[in-house]
């Protein structure tokens, strides 16, 4: 394959990345958005850099410095690209949130970040900063997306329209010219600040990421090195995750440095807006992927008898050509090496599951066409990223010709630190590290683990590497040493040389015999079941773990009615139902069983049914972690009474 050709950069920033995109694919659309709600507009690359000029100079013309935080609370869309860029091109610092940010969480990041200039999204975030504007002592300009927004109400603080700032940036130029959004831009360095992430911990105050241009322009550049799949200008993709999110950052980032387009939608317009927009690509997290998967298994419950029986025969089709396929390959997880012979015939046996199967998946394939459709029918990949895929949802789309492309890392590695290949992907795993990445693994005395099946604690180096937490030299220190940071992620090799993720270390348990776990591979196992959407597993100093499970309450009931002719909704309390427990316990037992990996003290003694998913903002971070502390306060009875 050829090599990957990109717009040549002087410099790893941003500034250059845009102006370099500007320049060679000018006319090519760059974004898609609905600026009323409905129709799709569409804005090239030279009228985005144009855009992101006025915006750079109307923030100079307001007195906003190189070097300074500009707070950035707003959502997916293509202004908050536009603010992003205007910040950034000036050398400035965006410090980025959502909107439905608490005010306890804007209190503390504007002030933390010391930013007198914020861009709001709209016009709640603009009463919450009002309603408590002496929390704020930094804060002197708010910049409000809404043009709609006229309230006649006065702020404390001076506001204007985004519209407004464009119009002192096309002021600025009729004076003066672009000169000095210019030379601001080209004198910024690699090493120099672009962002500052708040990360949403799952215990304490967010921790500001710093991540420099050459961050994450450097984690662009490597991760289109990839030979696997080619992001060309004829591609497109769609933004619906928050921008703040780091994955969602970096795609969009590599979309203005390959020449791609971007669409913007949200969650509630996705299904029509696939249809329109035909992504060629998709970055998503696993929670939509599920959102995906039970929509298909929706439309299966009002299908007839026969058709439930057509799907569900082809869909176990499909599963045994891809498994066979994948055996076939050598792309089958396997955590310990087989002999010679062993993997001989193990891959002999892939042959002939793969020639068996071969016809009758091709007859399955027409019928996914469908479900394909249903995301554009014109994806070639998707990536999921930001948690761990269940592996019956990530069999269920590779084998349907949709190929996931699970990639990992962090805030902190300002994005990707290895992504699975196209061309070898191993349900299950996290892919190799992309290019100029190093990870190793250590175990509890710091030596390096090389043996597959071994989990430890995951090291990462390269130029993706943050600068270090924003005031914080103590978290810093503590976090990176040497050029390595500390990922506190458990990870493990397969025997094929790939990574496998196993949790987290700094969620360990303590059982009262003295075994140390991880709940995550536990909880991870545990949402592999088809009635588990979500798992906290408890138990620190208890002799033996309990779990809360939040059901599937749909599949549930399927279960019941199919199992022993009951209705779901007949069931008072589902906790002290027999045939409710038997089925759930049957699911424990087979999902955390010695043939899993699992020992005997990582098994699960009891557990409680939640009567509502965790959220985020609530029991989740916005990154759809467990905040742990919250959800053991939140059901304190519930969790004793597992231990009684």
């Amino acid at each position: 394959m050829e090599p990957l050709k990109l717009p040549f950069l002087n410099s790893q920033t941003l500034y250059w990345t845009l102006k370099s995109s500007m320049d060679t694919f000018k006319e090519h659309p760059a974004q898609f958005f609905k600026p009323d709600g409905k129709t799709y507009k569409s804005v090239n690359f030279k009228e985005l850099g144009d855009i992101v000029t006025r915006i750079g100079l109307g923030l100079i013309s307001i007195g906003v410095k190189k070097g300074e935080n500009v707070g950035l609370i707003a959502d997916s869309g293509h202004r908050w690209i536009w603010a992003s860029m205007g910040i950034t091109n000036i050398g400035s610092v965006d410090v980025p949130r959502g909107t439905d940010s608490t005010l306890e969480d804007l209190i503390y990041i504007l002030n933390h970040s010391k930013a007198e200039v914020c861009f709001a999204g709209n016009s709640e975030v603009v009463r919450k900063i009002s309603s408590s504007f002496a929390s704020f002592p930094h804060l002197k300009t708010v910049i409000l997306f809404e043009s709609s927004h006229h309230s006649e109400q006065r702020h404390p603080f001076k506001l204007l329209h985004l519209d407004d700032l464009i119009s002192l940036g096309d002021r600025w130029i009729q004076e003066k010219g672009e000169l000095e959004f210019h030379s601001r831009g080209e004198s910024i360095q690699e090493s120099d600040l672009a962002t500052i992430v708040y990360t949403s911990g799952t215990t304490g105050r967010p921790k500001g990421v710093m991540l420099s241009h050459r961050n994450i322009v450097f984690n662009v550049n490597m991760s289109l090195a990839l030979d696997d799949v080619r992001i060309t200008p004829e591609d497109r993709t769609m933004a619906y995750l928050p921008p703040w999110h780091i994955a969602e950052r970096l795609i969009e980032t590599g979309c203005i440095r390959a020449g791609a387009s971007e669409a913007f939608t949200s969650i509630s317009s996705l299904g029509q807006d696939l249809q329109d927009i035909k992504p060629t690509f998709l970055l998503s997290v696993p929670r939509v992927w599920e959102s995906f998967y039970n929509k298909v298994q929706d439309k299966l419950k009002d299908a007839s008898p026969v058709a439930k029986f057509i799907f569900k025969s082809f869909q176990s089709v499909a599963n045994s050509y891809y498994k066979y396929k994948s055996r076939l390959l050598g792309l089958e997880l396997s955590l310990k090496p087989r002999s010679f012979f062993g993997e001989f015939f193990h891959r002999m046996s892939g042959l002939f599951g793969t020639f068996f199967w071969f016809v009758p998946n091709i007859l399955a394939q027409l019928l996914f066409s469908k479900i394909r459709k249903s995301l554009g029918g014109k994806l070639k990949f998707a990536i999921s990223g930001a948690g761990a895929l269940p592996e019956y949802i990530d069999r269920f789309f590779n084998s349907i010709g949709i190929p996931i492309l699970e990639g990992y890392g962090m805030t902190e590695t300002s994005g990707a630190s290895t992504r699975r290949r196209l061309d070898r992907i191993t349900v299950g795993t996290l892919g190799k590290c992309i290019p100029g990445v190093e990870i190793k693994i250590l175990d509890e005395k710091g030596e390096e683990i090389h043996e597959p099946g071994v989990k430890g604690i995951a090291w990462h180096k390269g130029g993706h590497i943050m600068q270090g937490y924003y005031l914080d030299p103590e978290k810093t220190a503590e976090t990176m040493k040497d050029g390595w940071l500390n990922s506190g992620d458990l990870l493990l090799w397969t025997s094929q040389g790939e990574l496998k993720y196993a949790g987290r270390a700094k969620d360990t348990i303590v059982l009262l015999g003295g075994e140390n776990l991880e709940p995550e591979p536990i909880e991870f196992a545990l949402t592999q079941s088809e009635l588990i959407l979500q798992a906290m597993i408890v138990g620190h100093d208890q002799k033996t773990l309990s779990a809360l499970l939040v059901p599937d309450w749909e599949a549930l009931d399927k279960q019941l009615r199919d199992w022993k002719s009951r209705l779901l909704q007949e069931i008072a309390d589902p906790n002290s139902d027999p045939d409710v427990r038997e089925l759930f316990k049957k699911e424990i037992k087979e999902r955390v069983s010695a043939k899993n990996g699992f020992k005997n003290f990582e098994k699960v003694s009891n557990f409680y049914l939640l009567p509502k998913k965790f959220e985020p903002g609530d029991e989740l971070t916005m990154t759809m972690k467990v905040k742990r502390n919250v959800v053991s306060d939140k059901y304190k009875t519930q969790i004793d009474e597992l231990f009684r």
